[in-house]
């Protein structure tokens, strides 16, 4: 089913909401043609709604491309991320970002852990504003199908993760607080440090070659 407006991205969003959470939906709001929010007991979800993914993060970002090996990504509004983390919330509700695809397909992740991993890396576009471009590769896909492609790439970061936990600095281990409140499920933890990733490629090569 193709998703045309943000009303049918805010309904899609609620059906999840209802069978991921275990949450019901009792207000809706739309901010923008592209925004809304939902509020649940518990909960405060910011939905995006975007037409497609976007895969010119290779030529924006061709450094951390070639770290990551990803060139997909969702662009929201910096400042829609930042309203979004001074809400009035003084229930202390959770807060959490989901972003609706046309396609359906549907992405998770907080705001916080989304702020920080794009300020740290850099990971801003000016069009009309100021955008941060995230990987998907990151995000916790609540609805549609993982690629091979996507497991491979899962995988692989999955390994950089073990190999970083076994040998960590301070330095490294400061960086990597800002990772820890990342939604993702799909490895146990997210890249420590992008800084020394070549570093760790390397002693995953290694560890393959012992392996074989």
């Amino acid at each position: 089913m193709q998703i045309r407006t943000l009303k049918g991205a805010l309904s899609t969003a609620e059906k999840i909401v209802k069978s991921t959470f275990k949450e019901n939906v009792n207000k809706k709001e739309e901010l923008n043609k592209t925004t809304g929010l939902l509020h649940t007991q518990y909960s405060l979800f910011l939905i995006q709604f975007i037409k497609e993914t976007d895969r010119s993060f290779k030529d924006r970002f061709p450094e951390i491309y070639k770290q990551i090996l990803w060139d997909e990504g969702l662009k929201i509004s910096k400042n829609s991320v930042i309203d979004f983390l001074n809400y009035p919330n003084v229930e202390r509700k959770k807060l959490t970002i989901l972003f609706v695809l046309s396609s359906s397909e549907i992405f998770q992740i907080s705001p916080i852990s989304l702020m920080n991993f794009c300020e740290i890396a850099h990971l801003e576009v000016e069009e009309n504003g100021v955008y941060y471009f995230f990987p998907t590769i990151f995000l916790k896909k609540l609805k549609g199908k993982t690629s091979v492609q996507e497991k491979n790439i899962i995988n692989k970061l999955s390994l950089i993760s073990q190999i970083n936990s076994l040998e960590e600095t301070d330095e490294e281990n400061d960086y990597a607080t800002t990772f820890r409140d990342f939604d993702v499920d799909l490895f146990g933890e997210i890249i420590r440090s992008l800084r020394d990733i070549e570093r760790h490629l390397e002693e995953i090569e290694k560890h393959i070659k012992r392996m074989k």
